[in-house]
């Protein structure tokens, strides 16, 4: 069972985010809180992402946040293969590849 997974809270308790974030980020859409995270990187390699093939990474990026929301999101592994439409197996095993730890695991 997942009822006790909740990964907003465990980004808060890192302080990561905060309420004024989470306040503000509504204000925004996806696609504004991508570009600012690529900004943010691009920032880091002196303001180029030349040669790194963040387009083709984006998928799996997608995919690891869709299962950590459905995680977060659903009372236990069932619910949250309804809402990714994915089955028992499938889940399981992005689980394991994205290491994502279940309070209860």
């Amino acid at each position: 069972q997942n009822k006790d997974y909740n990964y907003k809270k465990e980004l808060l308790k890192q302080n990561k985010i905060n309420k004024d974030f989470l306040n503000r980020i509504k204000l925004l859409s996806l696609e504004e809180i991508i570009y600012l995270k690529l900004d943010s990187i691009s920032s880091s390699f002196k303001g180029k992402l030349l040669g790194i093939p963040i387009y083709n990474f984006f998928p799996e990026i997608c995919k690891e946040a869709f299962v950590i929301y459905a995680m977060s999101k659903t009372k236990n592994k069932t619910d949250a293969c309804a809402m990714l439409g994915i089955n028992r197996a499938q889940l399981n095993k992005a689980l394991k590849k994205y290491n994502i730890k279940l309070d209860n695991e």
